[in-house]
């Protein structure tokens, strides 16, 4: 078998192991997509019937017959529905993480559901603008719990290298049912003359099935049993990081503060969308409901179906230019669309503001995810949702002050009412693609397109298996003078080495024949490089060594050697558990580097101990080519020792270049 079938067999082998993954996790994040599906059909509901039927209960047009200016009362009349919703929705996801910890994060996605059923009774059923307000502070607060914790929860299951997967499946399931959501409810009113309570009516089915489903399915939905037997898991023991992090450090961090201000600016945009753009299709561009329909549709959908895509792109080849390109696509559509009055033009601007959405909302959450410390990842998203969806608490308000503001704008339309309507879309669009710009100076890049760094992970786990064997060889001959064990265990440790030069092959052959150029590339390469060295120096002792008399070996020495080669074998360990964690959380790999630096401090020790041992023994029964070889071998595993703690001081840089989020170290 050549060199380049044991690559190809290796690469057969991720892709087994990838897609195992992903069906052994589904008995996990099955259930929870399917509610979430539910919810967004109620959710769609809401996004579009609730401006038209809070304007259709209050006694009162927005813009009455003949008027340029808008009716105050009834304006923010409308918009407190979306206010209550936001408000509740941002401090119950707020606490939800508190209460998660508290109480368990099933209880929790139950109480969420819970009250997205009071909330869709109280408007199906209360007929008057009160009750609209109040059911959409259940509504809000249910959501605020449910998607807070599910949120939490299925980046538990995919792990921080498919965060932005896993919050773009949940998205594309709260969206793709909110598609349809949106559909059927401009089908329902506009069958029934606009009767909007007969959407909601139908909202509240769906949510109970939501609840039913819920209470039966949603069971195992706990950090510590989803990440548990995965490479996750090894983040849990973070007690060190925890300490020397606060969550002071969101604030000192630009890239946090400012995915957390593009994704408080995407909710006002979405709030703007669902309290003014069906106001402007309806009575500017005179769209029927039925096609105001058609377009929350499109939005909605083209976003949902594009999250998983554009989420697996981001943790594939890094956050930073997702989230760019997304802001700005999405506030240059809706700045279009204000000067587009067709319905074939607006639907085609919906749809690429859609895939802007789709393309950076996934991701901001996930950029937390990669910062924070996992044990402290609930609240940190917590935070997060907070910031996001009291977005729709100060989208109302915004858009009522950029309405008003805009009495006097005159080149966006041909009448007062609809300059009005459509000035609040002109200065958000404006301040999404300025957010992009910002981060695309300011921010740091947190999931770097790494494409040696599994290749490089798996080198390091085989050099970890080459040590294993190599302590069993010595130990077969220090303890039991068996050279036949000895050589046939350092045998099996050589073919382990040739497995790991396969592996050398592939990272060199990312190097240098991969047409995009990767960040950090050469640090993997020299990593990969120094760590397969160290094999041919612990080799070349064991070699030396089988070829010395055991009986001549004094007791001090033999003790020298295998406490040696257990300290080789422990740093080769941490080396490979530092390289997998700064792989998945650069932050967390702090712990991991103090460790290692007590291992090389023990082996400089020994070494010392060694040599003084040696040089003093004058019982000594070795000739001077044996003693010469004694030292040889005294400095092959000191060479060795050296070229893994060098490999870690290379993870170090790369950790400390990712390490976003300030630590005291």
């Amino acid at each position: 078998m050549n060199l380049t079938t044991e690559i190809e067999e290796i690469k057969e082998e991720d892709n087994i192991e990838e897609e195992f993954t992903l069906r052994s996790s589904f008995s996990k994040w099955g259930p929870i997509i399917a509610v979430l599906s539910l919810i967004g059909i109620t959710y769609g509901v809401q996004r579009t019937a609730l401006a038209l039927y809070a304007e259709q209960l209050y006694p009162g047009e927005i813009f009455p017959l003949g008027a340029n200016f808008p009716n105050f009362l009834v304006f923010i009349s409308v918009a407190s529905t979306i206010i209550a919703y936001g408000l509740s929705k941002g401090i119950s996801g707020f606490f939800s993480s508190s209460i998660s910890v508290r109480f368990s994060r099933k209880k929790t996605l139950i109480t969420g559901l819970s009250l997205l059923i009071v909330g869709s009774i109280t408007i199906a059923f209360g007929g008057h603008l009160w009750a609209l307000i109040l059911g959409n502070i259940f509504i809000g607060g249910g959501l605020g719990f449910f998607f807070t914790s599910s949120m939490s929860a299925l980046t538990d299951i995919a792990g921080t290298k498919s965060s932005a997967f896993s919050v773009g499946s949940m998205e594309f399931s709260v969206y793709f049912g909110s598609s349809f959501g949106s559909f059927l409810a401009g089908l329902i009113a506009g069958k029934s003359d606009q009767n909007f309570a007969g959407s909601f009516i139908f909202a509240l089915a769906v949510a109970g099935v939501a609840l039913i489903v819920g209470i039966l399915l949603l069971r195992k939905v706990e950090t510590v049993d989803l990440v548990k037997g995965t490479k996750q898991e090894i983040l849990l023991d973070s007690t060190k990081v925890e300490t020397r992090w606060s969550f002071r450090n969101i604030f000192k961090t630009p890239t946090l503060v400012l995915s957390y201000i593009g994704g408080h600016f995407s909710r006002i945009m979405d709030s703007i969308i669902v309290l003014l753009l069906p106001i402007l299709l309806a009575t500017t561009y005179g769209f029927s409901v039925l096609q105001i329909g058609a377009v929350a549709s499109v939005f909605t959908l083209s976003w949902a179906v594009a999250m998983p895509i554009t989420g697996r792109i981001s943790d594939r080849f890094g956050r930073k230019i997702s989230v760019v390109t997304g802001l700005i696509v999405e506030g240059a559509s809706f700045i279009l669309m204000i000067y587009a009055e067709s319905f074939t033009m607006v639907i085609l601007l919906a749809l690429t503001a859609g895939l802007g959405t789709a393309t950076y909302y996934p991701v901001l959450p996930s950029i937390t995810k990669d910062v924070v410390p996992l044990i402290k990842k609930e609240k940190s998203l917590g935070i997060y949702r907070m910031l996001l969806d009291t977005g729709y608490f100060t989208g109302p308000l915004i858009s009522i002050g950029l309405v008003y503001a805009a009495f006097n704008v005159n080149f966006l339309g041909s009448s007062h009412q609809a300059n009005m309507l459509k000035f609040p879309f002109l200065v958000i669009g404006i301040c999404l693609a300025l957010i992009g710009l910002g981060f695309a100076f300011l921010a740091i890049e947190t999931r770097p397109g790494w494409v040696q760094a599994s290749y490089s992970m798996k080198h390091a786990n085989k050099v970890l298996e080459v040590y294993n064997k190599l302590n069993e060889a010595f130990k077969a001959y220090l303890e039991n003078d068996d050279l036949d064990c000895c050589s046939r265990t350092m045998k099996e440790a050589k073919e382990l080495e040739r497995e790991a030069d396969v592996l050398v092959m592939k990272v060199t052959q990312a190097l240098y024949g991969n047409v995009r150029p990767a960040p950090d590339d050469y640090h993997f390469y020299k990593i990969t490089d120094i760590l397969d060295s160290s094999i041919g120096h612990s080799l070349k002792s064991l070699r030396k060594l089988i070829l010395l008399p055991r009986d001549k070996l004094s007791s001090k020495f033999n003790e020298y050697l295998k406490l040696e080669i257990d300290l080789l074998t422990d740093l080769i360990k941490s080396a490979a558990g530092a390289l997998e964690v700064v792989c998945i959380q650069p932050l967390a790999s702090h712990p991991i580097f103090d460790e290692v630096h007590k291992l090389e401090h023990a082996l400089d020790k020994n070494n010392q101990k060694a040599l003084k041992e040696i040089v003093t023994d004058e019982k000594s029964k070795l000739s001077s080519v044996q003693s010469l070889f004694v030292f040889q071998i005294i400095e092959s595993l000191e060479i060795a020792s050296n070229l893994i703690e060098d490999a870690v001081d290379v993870m170090k840089i790369v950790g400390l270049k990712h390490q976003v989020s300030p630590l005291v170290i």
